[in-house]
């Protein structure tokens, strides 16, 4: 099936002068191609490709092109000349999702660039990240403040969804600005600093389809002490640990548990660029930490320094890239969790969060968010943060 190619771009005045100036000679534009193939999962050959959304996004200006492959999974698009990242992404009826990406690349003029994608498949919907907030607020004075930091997570599915023994991390390294990944490319990932897991026998946290839940990492009142004006006292966890004497927390909002030490006195996410994940081991989480040898290690290519616990990227429940600038910014998050990034315009500091798109209200009032996958299009940016705070347990 063919699809009309959208293409975003700036039009110079001087394009027009041959409307007003009979007789100009026509300039045509030179543009570069970008030849690109792409391979269905290889546990889901018959999938539609037609279905995948191809897009080039200019790292320096605001200019994009998309169109979509052919049903043998070819697509061509003709861009300007300059540096380009490349973000596929497609959502199916039958609830999962298939993506791919290529990090920065040059498309020169009048040259042609190759490209071959498999795509990665990852299962949509379920507990997501509705609400990331981590680049934090002011004080009263003036002063940078990030102790109001939370994350809000979110049934996204038409059912009951149990969070006992859920687990919860930032992925290594802690900021996407730094020059190397050493996990990229890689089916295991670090976790930077500490870990951790919502308690419970199995069935206590129950959550139902449209509800979410807060994890503050400082649980308290911060609306005397932050321009954000968060009263976090009724999140419904709190990032608390006794060892962890930078941390505060009311004493009716039930404690995470630290299930990985790390290191430091105090955990918090990047106000930069974190990387967060929700995730479940698929041995149980006893049995991952158990098995130290295997999952507990220095990052790849080394032999010493600091130890990270590590995860298997098919346990990722969802994951969000949020980058400081996407010119210049190191993927974490695998493309099958978050094949694009999102990013806060208005910088650190300002009481803004990245929020998740609505996809539909049902008729029963219950909100289905985005979930392709690709946080370029899944999510809204500079939202003034505001946790959904409703009591859910007794």
């Amino acid at each position: 099936m063919n699809r009309p190619i959208k293409q975003l771009m700036i039009l110079f005045a001087a394009s027009l002068l041959p409307v007003f100036l009979p007789g100009c000679t026509d300039v045509e534009p030179v543009y570069s191609t970008l030849s690109i193939t792409v391979k269905p999962p290889p546990d889901q050959a018959g999938i539609d490709l037609t279905a995948v959304k191809v897009r080039a996004q200019a790292v320096d200006e605001p200019i994009f092109y998309e169109t979509f492959p052919d049903v043998s999974g070819h697509a061509v698009l003709n861009v300007s000349p300059g540096r380009y990242t490349l973000l596929l992404s497609a959502l199916y009826p039958e609830g999962f999702s298939v993506s791919a990406s290529q990090s920065e690349f040059l498309a020169l003029s009048a040259e042609t660039t190759i490209f071959s994608f498999t795509l990665d498949l990852a299962l949509s919907g379920g507990i997501i990240f509705r609400q990331i907030y981590y680049a934090g607020s002011k004080t009263l004075d003036g002063a940078n403040y990030s102790k109001d930091q939370f994350l809000e997570l979110y049934n996204n599915t038409d059912q009951v969804y149990y969070l006992d023994s859920l687990c919860v991390g930032t992925l290594a390294p802690a900021n996407s600005t730094v020059s190397n990944n050493p996990w990229m490319g890689l089916d295991t990932l670090g976790l930077f600093q500490m870990t951790w897991m919502i308690p419970g026998k199995g069935t206590d946290y129950p959550l139902a389809p449209g509800e979410s839940v807060v994890l503050a990492f400082n649980a308290v009142d911060h609306t005397a002490r932050a321009t954000s004006g968060l009263d976090l006292s009724r999140a419904h966890f709190g990032f608390y640990d006794e060892e962890l004497p930078n941390h505060e927390k009311h004493p009716d909002v039930p404690a995470l548990k630290r299930i990985f030490a790390g290191q430091g006195t105090a955990y918090t996410m990047s106000v930069h660029s974190p990387a967060p994940v929700i995730f479940r081991p698929v041995m149980g989480v006893a049995r991952w930490l158990a098995d130290v040898e295997r999952w507990q290690n220095y990052q790849p290519g080394s032999t010493s320094g600091l130890k990270y616990m590590h995860i298997h990227r098919s346990w990722i429940l969802d994951g969000v890239e949020c980058v400081q600038n996407p010119a210049n910014a190191l993927k974490r998050q695998p493309a099958s969790v978050d094949a694009g990034f999102t990013w806060l315009r208005q910088g650190q500091n300002k009481g803004n969060a990245v929020v998740r798109k609505v996809k539909e209200v049902l008729p029963s009032g219950r909100i289905i968010y985005s979930d392709t996958n690709n946080s370029t299009g899944d999510f809204l940016y500079d939202v003034p943060a505001a946790p959904i705070l409703t009591p859910l347990w007794k």
